[in-house]
């Protein structure tokens, strides 16, 4: 049978985080909205505007750590409702998301609204949504439908981008961890993608090995190791 587009059963599973809510030591990553983020018009006008983050996780970084010169994102305005049956060529955004509020039924991410901007101009908003897997995996499945018709299952995407996911999350976890000792969270992401890319004695790499279902929590394992042994040698 073909795939069928989807929809949230409950709207909060789009959601890793909203708001206060966000730790700084959160990686950018595909899906995340900010406020007042600077926009370059056509005609050269600027103008500000809530922005999503439209990049693959795969394109975001050149060197795993900084932020690629160029990041594609789409306009975030409010919508009348979340329609997930249609209007292919949006990422509805319902309660709890910040800004559908006080009346507002949802907003939206319009994938024929997008502008690229500078990491500078992106960061220099307010992080306010970062969406959890599955509202990235269905993020990407209206865009390949608004861009090819095709539709795909989320849970394609899902296997397809474990890896990053993962990543993402124990980068996290690693920052604040190494914030208690005073590292402070750019080096402490470079220590982490470090240890990552590692090549291990066997030949694989840790950061292959995360991605993996039968060797991530040898992964996890490890790390909480080499968490201690930094802490340790930092006093």
């Amino acid at each position: 049978m073909p795939a069928e587009m989807e929809r949230p059963q409950d709207p909060r599973d789009l959601y890793h985080a909203c708001g206060d809510d966000i730790v700084a030591a959160r990686p950018v990553l595909t899906g995340d909205v900010y406020e007042g983020v600077i926009v370059t018009e056509t005609d050269g006008s600027k103008r500000e505007i809530t922005a999503m983050v439209f990049e693959h996780p795969c394109s975001l970084r050149v060197d795993g750590v900084n932020l690629a010169p160029r990041l594609n994102v789409g306009e975030v305005t409010p919508v009348e409702g979340a329609q997930w049956n249609g209007a292919f060529n949006r990422m509805f955004l319902p309660p709890p998301f910040p800004q559908a509020n006080n009346g507002v039924k949802a907003c939206a991410a319009f994938f024929n609204q997008a502008y690229y901007v500078s990491p500078e101009r992106l960061q220099a908003g307010t992080r306010i949504v970062c969406l959890s897997p599955y509202g990235i995996n269905l993020f990407l499945q209206r865009w390949v439908k608004h861009s090819s018709r095709l539709t795909v299952e989320t849970s394609k995407f899902q296997e397809a981008n474990e890896s990053p996911y993962e990543e993402a999350d124990l980068i996290e976890e690693w920052c604040l961890e190494r914030e208690e000792d005073g590292v402070k969270i750019p080096e402490a992401m470079a220590e982490c993608m470090d240890w990552l890319r590692q090549t291990l004695q066997d030949g694989r790499r840790r950061q292959n090995l995360l991605g993996d279902p039968q060797t991530r929590s040898t992964v996890r394992r490890d790390a909480r190791a080499r968490l201690k042994d930094l802490r340790r040698l930092s006093r």
